[in-house]
């Protein structure tokens, strides 16, 4: 069984952990797990002005690349060390198994340019010979003897920068249709909605409906590997910007009061690991409401707040979102450049000093 140790170093890391295992396809096929903490319950009053769509579409779009080149090269390649090593660069551990937004830790173009920037590492790899009883041998055999053998692999994290930019180029083309679907998301949700208003709670047609992606990334002909995942969180990113947009705009004071305290029931599911369908599940927690008469603070009379008044706005507002991000999204080729362009100037730029 190889084991990974650590050395003193620098270029040559080492780790002495747990075995190393090739990830089974099963494994994958359940939701990302194991996400880091969630940050808390995005109410109204927890708004802030960093809300820029272009840094926040980049970001996902760098976490989902680099989640999809952990799992192709451990689980297609079986280059678990390779797999280790950038999962654990720049405090990303745990990434791997993340169904949720905030997976990256860094800015995305910092993550790129340092990753590009990395020096070479060289990564000890132990093999333990079975032996001495270990995995049905004798125990009393003395010519099995427990035997530790080493090879040394490096890790060249400017190639492993240029595979996540690959995949970002393509996961990018991908959203950029993939982001379309929006719009017949909101048709398919009033459909439904309006089926069971008629049919007293029963969608007689819910059997005739299929999802746009499988979540299962076995289904390699629908694209990267994730596919299914990234359009289930695209569209639970765009409904959380979407309800941050009505509070922030606060068009009707009554209705923002009310979201806010909706949205706070549902605000960790939108920023950890809470599987698939978030978004669907926070719009029919809402219109599955009755319409209520509230008192606006304002005026201090009664007011009528409608449900479907406050989803109309919010699927409205995430189509709109969309065809934003897949404006920042058509970036991804240029940004790429301009990395590449800056990382060889640095290059260049040092290499001459050192010669002068």
């Amino acid at each position: 069984t190889p084991l990974l140790r650590t050395s003193a170093s620098p270029l040559t890391r080492q780790f002495h952990s747990r075995p190393l295992v090739a990830q089974t396809a099963s494994r994958d096929k359940a939701r990302l797990c194991a996400a880091p903490s969630p940050k808390g319950i995005l109410g109204c009053s927890m708004i802030s002005n960093n809300n820029l769509e272009g840094t926040e579409i980049k970001n996902f779009l760098t976490q989902r690349a680099l989640q999809t080149a952990i799992f192709q090269l451990a689980d297609l390649g079986r280059d678990e060390i390779t797999a280790n090593w950038i999962e654990g660069w720049a405090g990303h551990e745990g990434i791997r198994r993340y169904h949720g937004l905030n997976g990256l830790k860094l800015h995305w173009r910092d993550y790129l340019s340092k990753l590009t920037a990395a020096p070479p590492e060289t990564v000890v790899v132990e093999f333990k010979r079975r032996g001495a009883g270990v995995g049905g041998w004798s125990k009393d055999n003395p010519y099995l003897q427990n035997h530790v053998y080493e090879y040394k692999e490096e890790i060249v994290p400017q190639k492993l920068a240029n595979k996540i930019m690959r995949l970002r180029e393509e996961i990018a083309s991908e959203w950029d249709e993939d982001l379309q679907l929006l719009s017949k998301e909101n048709d398919e949700m009033w459909r439904s909605f309006f089926e069971k208003v008629r049919e007293k709670g029963e969608d007689a047609q819910a059997h005739l409906q299929m999802p746009a992606f499988q979540h299962d990334f076995s289904d390699s002909n629908c694209g990267t590997n994730y596919r299914g995942g990234n359009y289930d969180l695209l569209k639970r990113m765009a409904t959380r910007q979407a309800i941050q947009e009505v509070l922030a705009a606060g068009e009707n004071k009554v209705e923002c009061e009310v979201l806010d305290r909706i949205f706070a029931v549902h605000g960790a599911e939108f920023q950890g690991d809470a599987g698939y369908g978030v978004d669907m599940k926070f719009l029919e927690d809402l219109l599955g409401r009755s319409p209520s008469f509230v008192r606006d603070p304002a005026s201090d009379e009664m007011a009528l707040v409608s449900p479907l008044s406050i989803a109309e706005k919010i699927v409205g507002r995430r189509v709109g979102i969309a065809n934003r991000w897949r404006e920042g999204l058509r970036e991804t080729v240029a940004d790429h450049a301009d990395i590449l362009r800056t990382a060889f100037e640095f290059s260049f730029d040092s290499e001459h000093s050192q010669s002068e």
